[in-house]
């Protein structure tokens, strides 16, 4: 067993060269912004009165406004250059005014709007412009574009837009009676063949069925990076690319989801308090196939969040605390056995799992230790089975968390606050160690620009960055997630709103 870990490892490191990933931000040119403001009011014959409630619109697409009791309007953040204004309001004849917007400079308008006449006949059928018919690969959120047919003149137009996924005949309205010519549809699902349609109706009422165009979007994307993140109230599992582009929520359960941790085989382990205790959970890449591990025993221990497990290195099971025990389970919930039992009047709080300790073909467990105080902690190392135990890090002053081995197995990286409150165990400066295997070498990876706590540590697979969340120093404060050099070098800010962060090499 041993040695297939050891050629899946060099597999791996093989095969990463094939394997077309990268981190980096796309350099693009800096977008410019001028402004529109302006009135819009009845032509003379009909009083050249104020207009309240008119809808501007422009194209490109910006914010759609409406305009206010004395018939003024602003536009923010518009694109510099050709700018088309468009302005809607049923019973007036719609108008269309093209300008050029200025980096920088305000435009000020006037539009005059004049009543529509009657309408006598339906009006034509739109003309679809994006995207293009049968087009693929569309992102999940998609813009819709249309054209008016030929109207009658001063003929205002309301507009459908409905929507089919794969092969159902009955679609969802995802517009009613809208003004503009566009609309985004979005939280589409992935690898679907979508069909749409465009109804238009006048004033009068008479309408005009849109035929259908269809499209599909791009495939499921194979992000590398997890992380838990809080959504109205209740905290989930995403993913994400790092390009800002696939942002993906993997549960939506309601109540909190914490923890992913992907396993060789790309399974998720997650914790979840869905019955009221926090049991682990396992998920496929796309948050789908959920299965329940653990039935009798829950993660639990000293202040326990359902944190702490481990998957062993052939993704078969999950080593996890349960207050004095460390528990492996088969990852199907079946075949849970006692590894280890902490000493006496202490509880395992955490573990990693490593198959190449000390840079050979060797297995070996990481775990913590915690004491009756938030402050009395001890670092082990043991075998797999429990047998040769090792202190590796003596309880000192300090609260500990989150030892996690290397990618080479010869050091271990935790995070350390020295400084106690004795009678609450608030951290004050939380800061990420690494220690050789040995004991030797304690070095302090956060350095001095540190701000806040630095906690959750962990090696991404490429073994180039430790990703990690800093928080302040209160508890309270919005949780972000950094990744910086092994050595603590090149400290950045990564993700906003973001906590408990595990990342991995797309395959």
């Amino acid at each position: 067993m041993r040695q297939f870990y050891l050629l899946f490892r060099h597999f791996i490191l093989l095969c990463l060269p094939l394997i077309i990933f990268s981190c980096n931000e796309s350099t693009v040119d800096p977008e410019l912004f001028g402004s529109i403001s302006g009135t819009v009011k009845t032509s003379e014959e009909a009083g050249s009165l104020p207009m309240e409630g008119v809808t501007i619109t422009t194209n490109p697409g910006t914010t759609s406004v409406t305009t206010n009791s004395d018939g003024s309007f602003s536009l923010s953040e518009v694109s510099v250059g050709d700018v088309t204004v468009n302005a809607k309001k049923e019973g007036y004849t719609a108008v269309s005014t093209p300008v050029k917007v200025q980096e920088g400079k305000e435009l000020v308008m006037q539009v005059v709007m004049g009543i529509a006449p009657p309408e006598t006949a339906a009006p034509a059928e739109p003309v679809y412009a994006l995207p293009l018919d049968a087009s693929a690969n569309q992102q999940t959120e998609v813009k819709l574009v249309w054209n008016n047919g030929k109207t009658e003149k001063g003929d205002t137009l309301f507009f459908d837009v409905i929507i089919y996924e794969n092969g159902e005949f009955v679609g969802d309205t995802i517009a009613e009676s809208i003004m503009d010519t566009t609309f985004v549809a979005k939280n589409l699902k992935f690898e679907t063949n979508y069909r749409w349609k465009v109804d238009v109706s006048n004033r009068a009422r008479q309408e005009t069925k849109g035929r259908e165009w269809k499209f599909r979007t791009e495939n499921f994307p194979k992000n590398g990076f997890f992380f838990v993140k809080d959504t109205l109230g209740s905290k989930d599992i995403y993913s994400w690319d790092l390009a800002k582009n696939h942002l993906i929520r993997l549960t939506d359960n309601g109540g909190t989801q914490l923890h992913p941790i992907v396993s060789p085989t790309e399974q998720i382990a997650y914790s979840s308090n869905e019955s009221g205790e926090y049991h682990i959970y396992t998920m496929d890449r796309r948050g789908k196939n959920v299965t329940q591990v653990t039935y009798d025993f829950p993660v639990a221990g000293y202040k326990s969040n359902g944190g702490g497990f481990c998957w062993s290195p052939d993704g078969e099971k999950i080593l996890y605390p349960h207050n004095e025990s460390l528990i492996s389970i088969n990852k199907d919930g079946s075949g849970w056995d006692i590894v280890s039992t902490a000493p006496v009047g202490w509880n395992y709080k955490e573990c990693d799992y490593t198959y190449g300790f000390g840079g050979v073909d060797v297995e070996k467990v990481v775990v913590l230790a915690q004491g009756p105080k938030s402050y009395q902690n001890e670092i082990y190392l043991m075998n797999p089975d429990g047998t040769g135990l090792f202190l590796l890090m003596p309880d000192q002053f300090g609260t500990i968390s989150g030892p996690v081995f290397s990618p080479d197995g010869k050091t271990v990286i935790f995070s350390r606050d020295t400084i106690v409150q004795y009678d609450i165990g608030k951290r004050m400066d939380v800061r990420i160690y690494s220690i050789n295997i040995d004991g030797s070498n304690l070095t302090d990876l956060s350095g001095d620009e540190k701000d806040g706590n630095d906690i959750q540590a962990r090696y991404d697979e490429l073994k180039d960055k430790i990703v990690f969340t800093n928080v302040a120093n209160d508890g309270d404060g919005l949780k972000t997630i950094w990744r910086m050099d092994p050595d603590g070098q090149n400290r950045e800010q990564i993700i906003t709103n973001g906590e408990m962060p595990f990342k991995i090499n797309p395959r």
